[in-house]
């Protein structure tokens, strides 16, 4: 298991960008030498080299600099994992929200993953789905983000 953290107000380069964890709080044996995750404090990405069933859980407070939609997801070798969308609306700059969520992923026996959390650029409207909303750049007030190795 792994649980890493940001405790200092942190805003992403873009609304696109990769959330940098900087710190691991709770780091097993699991995560060193030849076990199942790699991460390396600084990076974005965590590997998981062992298939299995992983629980993944995030949790940030998060703001703008301008009013709008923020928007982060879990992601999977580059693609957005399914169902982990993260959307809210600052009204004013610099007002905070909490996003977070919970997934469980299969890792086949002889792959691998490389996860991470990102800012998402755009979403679709409810109303017009085909019409995108341009995200902002989030600011992470602070987050937290563990893989916990399920079976």
């Amino acid at each position: 298991m792994i649980q890493s953290y940001i405790n200092t107000i942190t805003t992403l380069t873009s609304n696109s960008s990769s959330i940098i964890f900087q710190e691991d709080c709770i780091r097993t044996k699991s995560c060193q030498g030849n076990g199942w995750l790699c991460h390396n404090k600084g990076s974005a990405n965590y590997d998981i080299v062992c298939g299995g069933l992983y629980e993944l859980d995030f949790n940030a407070t998060v703001s703008s600099a301008t009013a709008g939609a923020i928007a982060l997801a879990l992601y999977n070798n580059g693609e957005m994992i399914p169902g982990t969308l993260m959307v809210d609306t600052i009204a004013t700059a610099g007002d905070y929200v909490n996003v977070g969520i919970n997934k469980k992923i299969k890792v086949c026996c002889n792959g691998d993953s490389n996860i991470s959390v990102r800012a998402v650029a755009s979403i679709p409207t409810a109303t017009e789905p085909e019409t995108p909303i341009t995200t902002q750049i989030p600011i992470i007030g602070n987050a937290n983000f563990s893989i916990t190795r399920v079976c």
